[in-house]
C-alpha cells in the first residue's frame, strides 16, 4: 500500500484521538523543502557526562603547558602525548593542540575543515572574575540534567525557554512538506523540542514512522494484533489504523535501502550512529527535507577517578568516527551542506582531584567540523591554566564564551535572520546592558552586517474572509486599541496588503481576552496576493491584552494572510470559535 504523507498524518491522528494512546507520531506539520541547491544539516554530537576538554585541548606554549602540568600532576598529557599542530593558536595567539589519541582530526583543523571553540559555556551575559559576583549566572551549575538543558536551550530573560534551540530555529524556518520530522535523535535530548512537536527517534537500524514501534515489545505485539484482525467492525477499523502506519514504515525502509551502510565510516558505537545519519541525508530528497537536524551521541565523560585511560579511549572512537563521517560526506561531495559539533554538560575542574581524575566544571572546548567551517585556528581565548587565575572562579574556568554564542553561529549559517537569532537567543541581542561583543564566532565565515533597523511598514489595506457587523477589519489598522475587528468561525483569513514590496521582520498584534485566552493563528505571505506560502502556525501565550511579536524571516512581500482558528477561552466552550485584532503592526525593511 502506497500511503501519503497527507493520508498517514489523518490515519495517525484518527488513531490517537480516537483511542487517547500516547503515539507520539513525531511528525511536526511544517518543514523546508528540499531544494539540493540549499540543503543544509547539522549534527549535534552530545558527550554526556562532561568531558574534560581541557585534556582533549591542552596548551602548548611553555608557559601555559608548565600552569598544565602542575595543575594536573597525575593525569597531564606528556609533551610525546600532544600532537604536533604548529601555528594553531586561540584568538590571543597561544599556542593550543589536541590529545595525541585524535590525529585525524587534529589534521582536519590544519587543514582548515575543523575547528575548536575554547573555554567556551553557559553564560547569560558577559562574565568575567572582576564583574563575577555583579552579573546573572546561569542557575544549577554543575549539574548533570540542568546543565544539558542549558547547552540545548536558551536562556529567555528570567529562565530557560521551554524549548530548545533547534527546535525553535526549525519552526521559524518552516515550509511545510516533509514526510518525516526532519528532527531526527539517537537518544533523549532538549535541543530539538518545539511547541509544534518534539525529534523523530530512530537507531543504528533504521527510523520508525512512530515513535513507539521503535521499542521491539510495542512492535512486536501490535504485529500479532494484525495478524489476527477478526474482532469487531470498530477492533478491525481501529487496527487498520495501525496496519497504515506498518504500510507507512516499508515505504521509509524502501528509501532508505536506497542507500546502504558507508563501511568507511568505523562500526564502533559512534561511528554505526553516524553511518545511519549518512543514510538519512542522502535521504533527504526523497523525504522533502531542505534541512535536516541530528542528535548522536556518546557517554561515559564522568570520570571522577581513573580518567586517563578511559578519556583517551573514548576520544579516539571520536576522532575515528568523526574523521570518517566527514571523509565520507566529502567524497560524495555534501561536507560543504553538513556541519557537526560537539556539546558537553560542562567541561571539568581545572587541578585533578586526589583519585586521578576531574569533578564537575564550566568552562569547556568543543569541536566543530564541516566543510564550510573556517579552520586553521581556534576560535575564543583559551584560560589561564591556574587555579583561581585571571580566568578562573576557585577550581573552574569562567568561560569567555558563550555557548549561546556558538549556537547562534550554526543558526545564521543554517539560514535564520539577525531578528529570528535574536527571538531565540535574547541574551545575545546587542542592545542588552551588558552586551556580548558580537552574536556570532566566525567559524563558518564572515558574518555580515545587521540589517538596517527595521521600521513599521505602511498598510495600504485589509480585508477578511467574514467579519461581525460595526467590527471591520479596517478596525485592527486604525492605531485605536479600543476597536478591533471580530469574526466568529475557524479557517477565516485575515489579509493584509502592503503599499510596497518589502522584507519582514515581525509582524505584531494584540487581542481582546488575550490575558486569558490562547489564540491559534497561521501565517502566510505572497508577492502577488495569489500564491500564498505559508510560513509558521502561532498560538499566542495568552497572557497579555498588548501587542505579542511574531518573527517573520520573508522577503519580497507585499500581502499577509493571517488564517484565524479561533482561541481556548477556559470559561465558556461556546466562545472558542471567535476571532479578534485589535490592533496590528507589520514590521521589516
Amino acid at each position: 500500500m502506497n500511503l501519503s504523507r497527507r493520508d498517514f498524518i489523518k490515519t495517525a491522528a484518527f488513531a490517537s484521538s480516537a483511542t487517547a494512546l500516547p503515539l507520539s507520531l513525531t511528525l511536526p506539520t511544517q518543514a523546508l523543502a528540499n531544494d539540493n541547491s540549499d540543503y543544509k544539516a547539522i549534527v549535534c554530537l552530545f558527550l554526556f557526562g562532561g568531558n574534560d576538554s581541557f585534556n582533549m585541548v591542552v596548551p602548548t606554549s611553555a608557559a601555559n603547558y608548565t600552569n598544565y602540568v602542575n595543575a594536573r600532576p597525575d593525569i597531564h598529557l606528556s609533551t610525546a602525548e600532544v600532537i604536533e599542530m604548529p601555528g594553531f593558536t586561540d584568538e590571543s595567539g597561544q599556542a593550543i593542540a589536541l590529545n595525541g589519541s585524535m590525529p585525524e582530526l587534529a589534521q582536519l583543523m590544519m587543514a582548515g575543515s575543523a575547528t575548536t571553540v575554547v573555554n567556551v559555556g553557559t553564560l547569560l551575559e558577559p562574565t568575567t572574575k572582576a564583574n563575577l559576583g555583579a552579573v546573572k549566572s546561569p542557575p544549577n551549575l554543575g549539574a548533570h540534567n540542568k546543565q544539558q538543558l542549558a547547552w540545548q536551550r536558551s536562556w529567555n530573560t528570567s529562565q530557560y525557554h521551554p524549548y530548545g534551540w533547534a527546535g525553535m530555529m526549525m519552526e521559524l524556518l518552516a515550509s511545510g512538506s516533509e514526510v518525516v520530522s526532519p528532527k531526527m535523535s539517537f537518544s533523549g535530548n532538549e535541543l530539538m523540542n518545539s511547541l509544534t512537536g518534539s525529534d523523530l527517534r530512530i537507531s543504528a537500524e533504521g527510523l520508525r514512522a512512530m515513535s513507539p514501534l521503535a521499542i521491539n515489545s510495542i512492535n512486536n505485539n501490535v504485529q500479532k494484533l494484525l495478524d489476527n484482525n477478526t474482532g469487531s467492525p470498530f477492533a478491525k477499523s481501529y487496527l487498520q489504523r495501525f496496519q497504515d502506519v506498518i504500510d507507512f514504515q516499508a515505504s521509509l525502509n524502501d528509501t532508505l535501502e536506497q542507500f546502504p551502510e558507508d563501511q568507511s565510516i568505523p562500526a564502533s558505537y559512534l561511528g554505526k550512529q553516524l553511518r545511519m545519519v549518512k543514510r538519512l541525508i542522502q535521504s533527504s530528497t526523497n523525504l522533502s527535507q531542505g534541512r535536516q537536524v541530528f542528535f548522536v551521541s556518546i557517554g561515559g565523560f564522568d570520570n571522577h577517578s581513573n580518567q586517563r585511560g578511559k578519556h583517551d579511549g573514548i576520544l579516539a572512537q571520536i576522532d575515528a568516527a568523526l574523521s570518517a563521517f566527514y571523509r565520507s560526506l566529502e567524497a560524495d561531495q555534501l561536507h560543504e551542506k553538513v556541519t557537526t559539533f560537539t556539546m558537553s554538560d560542562f567541561g571539568r575542574t581545572i587541578e585533578n582531584n586526589s583519585n586521578r581524575g576531574t569533578d564537575h566544571g564550566w568552562g569547556s572546548n568543543q569541536i566543530i567540523l564541516g566543510g564550510q567551517v573556517i579552520g586553521g585556528k581556534a576560535y575564543g581565548q583559551y584560560p589561564d591554566f591556574i587555579r583561581d587565575g585571571a580566568n578562573a572562579n576557585g577550581n573552574k574556568f569562567i568561560p569567555s564564551t558563550s555557548s549561546e554564542q556558538m549556537a547562534a553561529t550554526i543558526c545564521k549559517w543554517f539560514g535564520l535572520s539577525d531578528n529570528s537569532v535574536d527571538y531565540i537567543f535574547p541574551s545575545l541581542n546587542p542592545d542588552n546592558t551588558n552586551a556580548f561583543p558580537s552574536r556570532y564566532l566566525g567559524f563558518l565565515g564572515e558574518v555580515t552586517e545587521p540589517p538596517a533597523t527595521p521600521v513599521k511598514l505602511a498598510i495600504a489595506g485589509v480585508s477578511a474572509s467574514e467579519t461581525r457587523v460595526d467590527h471591520t477589519p479596517e478596525m485592527a489598522v486604525d492605531g485605536d486599541s479600543t476597536t478591533k475587528w471580530t469574526a466568529k468561525g475557524l479557517g477565516i483569513t485575515f489579509t493584509l496588503e502592503l503599499t510596497q514590496m518589502a522584507n519582514l521582520s515581525e509582524i505584531k498584534w494584540s487581542q481582546a481576552k488575550g490575558d486569558v485566552r490562547q489564540y491559534f493563528i497561521d501565517i502566510a505571505v505572497s508577492s502577488d496576493g495569489i500564491n500564498y506560502s505559508p510560513l509558521s502556525s502561532v498560538v499566542t501565550p495568552g497572557t497579555t491584552t498588548g501587542l505579542v511579536s511574531n518573527p517573520i524571516n520573508a522577503s519580497e512581500v507585499k500581502y499577509i494572510q493571517l488564517t484565524c482558528n479561533g482561541n481556548n477561552d477556559p470559561v465558556n466552550s461556546s466562545l472558542t470559535s471567535w476571532n479578534n485584532f485589535q490592533e496590528i503592526e507589520v514590521w521589516g525593511n
